[in-house]
């Protein structure tokens, strides 16, 4: 179901540059570069169901077991400014990846989950699931293109 892995724990925070200073330290890693995510032309990203332009700054710590990913909202309705507008900087969500995606939104169905958002990026697309009321947080389902 792609439940055995984690590969992915996201944070919102609200100036990228700064917390991927202070995380470099922490971890002792050279800074990983700053990407922004692209235009709702290549993304399709839509949030609670409808398109939105959104987009965010991105970087990624690379660990031996896990992926620290921070995300700062550049505006936009999206799950990322929606979660900073609510509760400040902080954990996000915890990512999967999976290949059966569409068991895998039917079963977190289950779970009174809902899709909150979704879109493409290169060689893949995402899905953020809330699946808060039951499971106590958001859950993004990764998938890689063949």
């Amino acid at each position: 179901m792609g439940f055995r892995q984690v590969v992915q724990v996201g944070l919102v925070v609200s100036d990228i540059e700064s917390a991927r200073r202070f995380w470099a330290k922490l971890l002792n890693l050279e800074e990983p570069p700053i990407i922004e995510t692209e235009e709702w032309e290549s993304t399709r990203m839509t949030f609670r169901g409808k398109p939105s332009r959104g987009r965010a700054k991105l970087t990624f710590f690379k660990l031996e077991n896990v992926t620290i990913e921070l995300i700062q909202p550049l505006g936009g309705p999206s799950t990322w400014q929606d979660f900073l507008d609510k509760h400040g900087e902080g954990v996000h969500h915890i990512a999967f990846v999976t290949e059966k995606l569409d068991e895998t939104v039917k079963r977190l169905s289950e779970f009174d989950a809902q899709i909150e958002q979704s879109g493409y990026f290169k060689g893949g697309g995402y899905i953020y699931i809330d699946s808060r009321k039951k499971l106590g947080a958001i859950l993004e389902l990764l998938y890689y293109d063949k």
